[in-house]
């Protein structure tokens, strides 16, 4: 198949966390799209609402756990991934893949069928709980140039029947960078306001998701529960925080790896979950170590195994964004050939042979104090206590290297996954 460099289909995923506090003391006012949208020609035409099965669950385990591991960055950056934000953008772009393309991406969740997929994440999503003190919104869209690739109808369709991605159709000029870092500002209520620097005029179609997470806690933090604490970093050094104290009943064990809990937020919908892993040189762990040997399985078995114990646990007030392209990450888990403009095979999303994918980015915000999670994802943590009488309180603080997620408590999957190694 005949491939040109000339034109590329640009993929960004776009992740937000919680409310900022700047943003919070203003009123939200959404700035202006005035790009030209098709959606009212794709309006969901699909019957069937689909079942979050077991093997999706499975699949969207490994592939958290698989995302993080990948995007690890072993220096004095805390790390950050949204599965859910890079799930939802890989299955706009898999509805346009075929062949070894398709069966790459497919990889990615197990080999379900991009069908079976779009049926499994179109029920999961639907079922996520919203409220006004506990907010989960997401939003898809495609941008497509003028005058360019014809992409076709059926993959517009099936992408409005799944995930309800908005279509414009609009000139890649400065009008359009405004308009993209617009969408992105309003569907996250401002807290990325941009995703875009410039509009590279080679590339064919942006496909973008937005995952926009604010919740309060669902026993909030008194003044007393709240004092200065020694955080013990990865570099071996210490750092002083603000560190949250509580009362949780709610208690994880990674055999004799880590230990953990979950803290709730409003509804009792999602939890904060923070896991620490055990000491082992009368220091800490090495969090890489303990990141790189998890798998969606002992992810899945922490969470469902989960027991009901009385936990004196400790979250550090922390706050970050991350940046970055995830084009190693999925390479590395066998996500090639989109990438490669000889033998990338989108001849589901447009007839002609010159599509392949230039690159796909994520940014993410976080931000977790005494009011609730500003941005979302959060990192579990715990402290072997395996020596302690069933009935006493277990002490968990987060008080050095730790992994923490947002999950949604039905399925225990993370809506947003990362690692706190400096504080």
């Amino acid at each position: 198949m005949n491939r040109h460099f000339s034109q590329a289909i640009a993929l960004s995923v776009t992740t937000l966390l919680l409310f900022s506090g700047a943003a919070c003391s203003l009123p939200f006012q959404e700035k202006k799209v005035s790009a030209q949208d098709l959606s009212a020609q794709y309006v969901r035409q699909a019957t069937d609402n689909g079942a979050v099965t077991e093997t999706f669950k499975n699949a969207m385990s490994q592939f958290s756990v698989s995302l993080l591991q990948n995007t690890l960055t072993v220096d004095t950056n805390n790390d950050l991934v949204s599965p859910l934000s890079a799930a939802q953008c890989l299955a706009l772009i898999a509805n346009g893949a075929n062949g070894n393309t398709l069966t790459q991406l497919e990889g990615l969740f197990g080999g379900m069928p991009i069908a079976e997929f779009n049926q499994a994440s179109y029920a999961y999503t639907s079922s996520l709980y919203t409220a006004n003190d506990c907010q989960v919104n997401l939003a898809n869209s495609l941008w497509i140039q003028e005058n360019t690739a014809e992409i076709l109808p059926d993959f517009l369709q099936t992408n409005a029947d799944w995930y309800g991605a908005q279509a414009y159709r609009v000139p890649f000029d400065q009008t359009t960078l405004s308009d993209i870092n617009h969408w992105c500002y309003n569907k996250t209520k401002g807290k990325i306001d941009k995703i875009l620097d410039s509009i590279d005029r080679n590339t064919v179609m942006y496909l973008i998701n937005a995952l926009d997470f604010d919740a309060k806690w669902q026993v909030k933090y008194e003044n007393s529960d709240v004092s200065n604490y020694t955080f013990y970093n990865a570099t071996k050094n210490t750092s002083t925080v603000k560190m949250l104290f509580s009362d949780e009943s709610c208690y994880l064990e990674d055999g004799e790896d880590a230990i953990g809990f979950a803290k709730a937020y409003k509804g009792g919908k999602y939890s904060f979950v923070g896991i620490l892993p055990n000491e082992s040189d009368g220091y800490s762990a090495d969090i890489y170590e303990y990141v790189n040997g998890l798998t969606g399985k002992r992810w899945q078995e922490m969470w469902n195994n989960r027991k009901s114990r009385s936990v004196k646990a400790g979250i550090p007030e922390f706050t970050y964004r991350t940046n970055m392209m995830l084009n190693d990450a999925l390479q590395a888990l066998g996500v090639t050939d989109m990438f490669d403009a000889a033998v990338a095979d989108f001849s589901n999303m447009s007839e002609t042979d010159a599509l392949y994918c230039s690159f796909i980015k994520q940014k993410t915000f976080i931000q977790v104090d005494r009011n609730g999670t500003k941005a979302a994802a959060i990192t579990l943590g715990g402290m072997k206590g395996t020596s302690i009488a069933p009935n006493e309180p277990i002490r968990i603080v987060l008080e050095r290297p730790f992994v923490y997620a947002i999950v949604d408590n039905a399925n225990g999957l993370p809506l947003f996954l990362g690692v706190v190694s400096h504080l």
